[in-house]
């Protein structure tokens, strides 16, 4: 009967943390995140407004001081998705920066700024979209708004 006891505690050990690094898994994953990263700095996603989206690409450039990441997304409602996320972007305060953009001109861009928790540097976010697909790039500059 201890045997017995023995390995069904250890089995039930096994599947929990198989499930465990399973769950940790999935919280990086590209197409179900919450927000872009940068150190202090967290930006809202578009699958945090839009939920889950197929993700085609992800690339990250730059040094740990300024860091850059493009994710690109696969998407049956572009115009929809960008919308959502560009009005929650503005809701949190980004600045539309560059002239404005059109979303039911395509392919077009939108580019948002927003002041940075480090002192002295901006965040960029840049959006290109086409018929089924857009890409969002944050990049994290030395610079301040009103300069």
């Amino acid at each position: 009967m201890k045997k017995y006891t023995r390995l069904l505690a250890f089995v039930f050990a096994a599947v929990l943390f198989s499930c465990l690094l399973s769950a940790c898994a999935n919280a990086d994953e590209p197409s179900t995140l919450k927000t872009y990263d940068f150190g202090r700095d967290k930006v809202p996603s578009v699958t945090s407004v839009v939920g889950e989206r197929t993700v085609t690409g992800v690339e990250s450039e730059g040094k740990n001081e300024f860091p850059s990441k493009q994710y690109t997304y696969q998407s049956d409602s572009v115009f929809d998705d960008l919308s959502q996320y560009t009005q929650l972007l503005q809701e949190q305060e980004w600045t539309i920066a560059g002239g404005g953009y059109d979303l039911k001109e395509s392919p077009g861009s939108a580019q948002f700024v927003k002041e940075s928790a480090d002192n002295g540097q901006l965040l960029v976010l840049f959006i290109t979209y086409e018929q089924s697909e857009y890409a969002i790039k944050v990049t994290k500059v030395e610079a301040a708004l009103g300069q």
